[in-house]
């Protein structure tokens, strides 16, 4: 566990690309002072290294862009992150694009701003060709035009994400957010300013076509072979073509995605092996690594923002860090008691058997100077019990609140001064019953007591910010007897 990135608010964050058939990992490693060359004069070197990697996976892991064996995937990634040796633990990670629905939302540049929040909630509860309750979604504004504002939006099911994240926690990734391959793709490729850029990006079961304009996606859309045969896939992206013309973009240049260039800044990196166009998902990730914390607006597809993973994968490190240790400062203290009586058991043993053989003849000065030796362990022992009956253990409440704790509730904070004071929770939450049903689990622990939500937030259905309050109902019995 990296302490100083629990500490430290800036992130190291690579950038990972998992697709059907491999994975790649793109990381800005700073560069320390005495691994900086000295630049040439009037060369600009940068400040950091750009690490690639790129491991091939087995080709039952992921199918459609569904995850299939998590378990599998999981050791993989393990096995690949630990070969890394990258130093961090943090990751943007890009997904393909197979079950990702994608849509951009316009509206008048007079709709304020939370008019246009009503609006899009409105868009989403009749425009998506899906239900809400099965899917993840996400917006962000994007640059929009002299008349409108325009909202990017993106779905995906849910069973499709849990997979992705289920086998990223168990190779200890630390996910701050989930993204198509092509929204990675839009941050690290060389477009040509006010040009719609047409791709084209030939995959193992069709092909993706998507239109890019100054970095945002315009449109996508996935041919599968089943539907649209190979042969067909050219006058598609006429239509595409056509289409995005009559829609008012007055420029439109077709270019396969093989033969796209990165974008000038990181073009130039030594690292950056051909094709270049191999390693635009997995840098275009780690571009958004870069982005500092709390400024990171930009789609994610995980149940949380950005912002509230970052919270919460520092909430977790903190637990876990808490957990290790208490687990550290018992085991010491144990096995402190544990030597302290045992030297003591054989000292008094010793002393016994002497005392036995010399009964009848005069204390000797170093019998006496043993015997003081013993008083001294014995008063250390007494102080080292009365110590251990004033150290508290936070693991059974720690284990309590986890083990009670559902899927669909995210802690954020966890406070408390002592055993004697009220303790408190902060998170979010799914939904209002998964809320109450937390709540009421916790009022059946037979360790807490006097449980209290205070309502608050009820216009809100999703997310839902909460705080909980509880004491402990007996603090003493966890304390060492």
């Amino acid at each position: 566990m990296n302490i100083l990135n629990l500490l430290s608010k800036e992130k190291r964050v690579a950038g990972i690309e998992i697709s059907d058939s491999v994975v790649r990992i793109a990381f800005f490693r700073p560069l320390s002072k005495k691994r900086m060359s000295k630049p040439a004069e009037g060369v600009v070197t940068p400040e950091d290294e750009l690490i690639l990697i790129e491991e091939p996976i087995a080709s039952n892991i992921i199918a459609d862009g569904v995850v299939v064996d998590g378990e599998l995937l999981g050791k993989t990634l393990r096995n690949i992150w630990t070969k890394a040796e990258l130093g961090t633990e943090y990751a943007v990670v890009a997904i393909p694009d197979d079950k990702i629905y994608s849509r951009i939302f316009s509206f008048p540049k007079s709709v304020t701003e939370a008019r246009v929040t009503e609006a899009m909630r409105l868009a989403i509860g009749f425009q998506l060709p899906m239900k809400t309750e099965d899917v993840y979604l996400d917006w962000e504004r994007t640059i929009g035009t002299s008349g409108t504002n325009e909202i990017f939006l993106s779905t995906i099911p849910r069973a499709v994400v849990q997979g992705y994240i289920s086998a990223l926690e168990k190779a200890g990734i630390k996910t701050l957010a989930l993204e198509s391959h092509l929204s990675a793709i839009a941050r690290s490729v060389k477009l040509t300013p006010e040009t719609t850029t047409l791709f084209s990006k030939k995959t193992p079961d069709g092909a993706t076509i998507f239109a890019l304009k100054d970095g945002i996606m315009r449109f996508s859309r996935t041919l599968p072979l089943q539907f649209v045969p190979e042969n067909k896939i050219a006058e598609e992206t006429q239509k595409v073509k056509a289409s995005l013309v009559a829609d008012g973009d007055a420029t439109v240049v077709e270019q396969d995605i093989l033969e796209a260039d990165i974008r000038d800044e990181y073009a130039s990196r030594p690292e950056i092996t051909k094709p270049a166009s191999k390693w635009l998902v997995a840098l275009g990730a780690a571009i958004r690594g870069k982005i500092p914390e709390g400024e990171d607006n930009l789609v994610s597809l995980l149940p949380i923002g950005t912002e509230e993973a970052y919270a919460y994968q520092r909430a977790t490190t903190f637990i876990v860090l808490m957990r290790n240790l208490i687990i550290g400062v018992s085991i010491f203290f144990v096995v402190a008691y544990l030597a302290t009586y045992l030297f003591m058991a054989s000292l008094a043993r010793e002393t016994t058997e002497k005392i036995t053989t010399l009964s009848a003849t005069v204390l000797p000065p170093e019998v006496a100077a043993k015997e003081q030796q013993i008083n001294d362990v014995n008063a250390l022992t007494e102080t080292g019990a009365m110590l251990l009956s004033q150290t508290p253990t936070w693991s059974p409440i720690l284990a309590e609140i986890v083990a009670r704790t559902p899927e669909g509730i995210t802690i954020s904070m966890f406070s408390a001064q002592s055993f004697t004071t009220r303790i408190s929770l902060t998170g979010t939450a799914v939904s209002r019953s998964v809320l109450n049903n937390y709540k009421a689990g916790l009022q059946e622990s037979p360790l807490l007591t006097e449980v209290e939500l205070p309502l608050a937030n009820l216009e809100q259905r999703e997310n839902i910010p909460f705080s909980i309050s509880f004491s402990l109902k007996d603090p003493g019995a966890l304390y060492y007897k």
